[in-house]
């Protein structure tokens, strides 16, 4: 989430209509392009990856199949949610940071995964988050897909990669998506994902998770997006 006012004219601009859940097959070649970038550059630097750190739960299973190629056991996730507060403001929340405890090295590198990348704020404080833990440790970070216009937000990375650039916050026009060549006819979902929930986003509604209200109110604020 960024300018409220960019936020609301994004949101007109999404139809329900356009949203595409794809098929494993589909999705695949989005996979694999950003694997091979994360492994490629990985090898080139000789870097030995302490662990993978998905971010949930987009990034659950790009972070697993990397995990499998890259012959990583270690997997820490974290989790960090956006909340629709009475439709005026968005909450990004902490649900779970990283098992400090199970680092044994003071300088680890880090393989921070997530799954769409739209603003990136979630990817950005969670990077932001194993700096403090770990001042020293170095972070790769990979991104099923990123939004053109917020590809560099996540600092603490050195590197960032990417299945596909997406106009996913709106802020490109159609004649510049086809320029670059970004998707902008449909709206594409991750074959776990849902179009129902997917569209409470975009009429600024809360989905109703199990024990919502408890997941909430023991998970500290990061930052708060005013809507209205």
């Amino acid at each position: 989430m960024q300018d409220k006012n960019s936020l609301q004219t994004a949101l007109t601009r999404y139809k329900r209509s356009n949203y595409h859940v794809q098929t494993w097959e589909e999705y695949v070649p989005e996979l694999n392009t950003m694997s091979k970038k994360v492994i490629d550059y990985i090898k080139k630097n000789t870097i030995t990856i302490d662990a993978v750190v998905p971010l949930l739960r987009g990034g659950n299973i790009p972070a697993t199949y990397l995990a499998y190629k890259l012959d990583i056991l270690r997997i820490l996730p974290v989790q960090y949610k956006y909340f629709f507060v009475n439709k005026t403001r968005c909450e990004l929340r902490k649900l779970q940071g990283i098992q400090k405890d199970l680092i044994k090295t003071k300088k680890p590198n880090f393989l921070l995964i997530e799954g769409n990348h739209c603003y990136g704020n979630q990817a950005k404080y969670a990077a932001k988050d194993l700096k403090k833990d770990f001042p020293d440790c170095r972070i790769i970070y990979g991104a099923s897909n990123i939004d053109y216009r917020y590809q560099d937000v996540v600092e603490d990375a050195e590197a960032t990669f990417y299945g596909e650039l997406t106009n996913c916050c709106k802020e490109l026009t159609d004649e510049e998506c086809k320029k670059l060549g970004i998707q902008y006819k449909k709206e594409l979902l991750f074959p776990w994902e849902t179009v129902d929930e997917e569209w409470e986003i975009v009429e600024l509604k809360q989905h109703r998770y199990n024990n919502l209200d408890s997941i909430m109110a023991n998970s500290p604020l990061v930052a708060e997006y005013p809507l209205e």
